[in-house]
């Protein structure tokens, strides 16, 4: 069972000095303040300068008991594992307008590649990373770059690419050569410090931090080789194939990382191949599936519970994979809000023309020509800002609707007290919602005219 040990964190001329991190009989100590002159760990010849940065607890893996072995509470992960089903069966029966379809596509795989890159810092806006991946997608060539955090963006959607042509659901299951490759793609031209893009490492590495969980040491750099052979046999052995394709990608994603076999852009490989399965599973709904999205809004979590889980040996992995069931069910959901929010203003658009076309008297429409305009535009302006939000309309304040051009314009020979009235009849008659206990009056669409009209 490994053990968890306050340890130095020592920084050996001005890098980390891994294997210092569980620190070894320190053979010279200099004589002034906490700098210590003793054998560098790295090259054993080498006489270095270590400089003692802080206390920080160690996770300490066996890396000689290391196994693929792990204890999952099947039964626990059942409900979670029903609702994916549910909206993924419900998300595969429509058939979506091609626009629909594209703008699904390009939304799921904007947030996956700024989710993947912004857990490891990049600080690229989700806005930016669309517009990166809008210049790769126009372009037959790389884009010409300014910056390693565009590059990073610009790989990470090329290997997106590569996995949705290498994973269909016929194709050859994952081999060794598929991970080198990710990790070349991932990492080709942006992240090369002690780092060879397509190779396995030769040195040490530490990732994590004391208020995530603490520190974990990755596999032994001469061990690195065989440890991924073994997790490519793992991931294609026939106990793990019996398990869900969500459950299957959640268990390759921890080991591959826990092994953590490159020099950089582990991270970013692991999530990639938990896709490439979920591609495999044929779980690619509408677009680019995977959860790093998720992973990146609850980074934190996300973090301190792959800690948490390489504590004991076996594997507990049910809090892990919890989290991640969880997080795809809820991004499956998103997608059917998506297509809810869509439908829903489609169809009340229809209901419009029908309202504006139906009789409520001799000398009345339901809704007349100004309030029909109105409506569109309220239609337009309360669109969620989220599209993957639970909420099908956003809320309006009375003020901004009021000092919107559209409608000073339109009602620019209109009081404040016949527009207040005329929203007011709008409500009454169910087309909005107009809220006015509020602090402020605020407007929204009430999609249950659909079935009124």
């Amino acid at each position: 069972m490994p053990a968890n040990r306050n340890r130095f964190l020592v920084v050996c001329n001005g890098r980390l000095a891994v294997e210092t991190a569980v620190v070894q009989a320190v053979e010279k100590r200099a004589t002034t303040g906490n700098r210590w002159r003793t054998s560098c760990l790295f090259t054993t010849s080498c006489m270095a300068t270590f400089h003692v940065e802080k206390r920080v607890t160690i996770g300490v893996m066996d890396w000689r008991r290391f196994s693929f072995e792990y204890r999952l509470r099947r039964e626990a992960l059942t409900p979670g594992l029903i609702r994916i089903e549910a909206s993924r069966e419900a998300a595969v029966n429509l058939v979506l307008p091609p626009d629909w379809r594209t703008q699904l596509d390009r939304l799921n795989r904007v947030r996956a590649v700024h989710g993947t890159t912004a857990l490891e810092g990049n600080p690229l806006s989700e806005t930016e990373v669309g517009r990166q991946m809008d210049l790769l997608a126009a372009s037959s060539t790389a884009p010409a770059t300014t910056s390693r955090d565009q590059r990073q963006v610009q790989n990470a959607g090329r290997a997106q690419d590569w996995i949705r042509q290498r994973f269909t659901p016929t194709a050859a299951p994952l081999r060794r050569t598929d991970v080198l490759r990710m990790h070349e793609l991932i990492t080709e031209g942006a992240d090369e410090t002690d780092n060879l893009p397509g190779r396995l490492r030769t040195h040490s590495v530490v990732v994590g931090t004391e208020a995530l969980g603490g520190v974990h040491r990755g596999a032994p750099p001469q061990e690195v080789s065989r440890l991924v052979d073994r997790f490519v046999e793992f991931v294609n052995s026939r106990p793990f194939m019996a398990q869900h394709p969500v459950v299957r990608a959640l268990l390759a994603h921890f080991f591959l990382v826990t092994i953590h076999p490159f020099g950089d852009g582990n991270g970013r490989v692991s999530r990639l191949v938990e896709a490439g399965i979920l591609f495999q599973g044929d779980y690619n709904v509408f677009g680019f599936y995977g959860l790093s999205n998720y992973f990146y809004r609850h980074g934190e979590e996300y973090k301190r519970l792959l800690q948490e889980s390489r504590r004991t040996q076996p594997f507990d992995l049910n809090a892990f994979v919890a989290f991640g069931v969880e997080g795809f069910a809820a991004e499956l959901k998103g997608i059917n809000n998506f297509i809810k929010t869509k439908l829903n203003r489609v169809v009340y658009r229809a209901t419009l023309v029908r309202a504006f076309n139906q009789r409520a008297g001799k000398r009345r429409r339901v809704i007349n020509q100004r309030e029909y305009g109105l409506l569109d535009f309220l239609l337009h302006e309360t669109e969620p800002i989220d599209p993957f939000a639970e909420e099908p309309s956003r809320k309006i304040e009375y003020s901004s609707l009021r000092r919107a051009p559209y409608v000073t314009g339109v009602y620019r020979n209109v009081t404040a007290r016949t527009f207040y009235r005329e929203l007011t009849r709008l409500a009454e008659t169910g087309f909005i919602k107009f809220s006015v206990d509020e602090r402020e009056p605020t407007i929204e669409i009430d999609f249950g005219a659909i079935g009124r009209y």
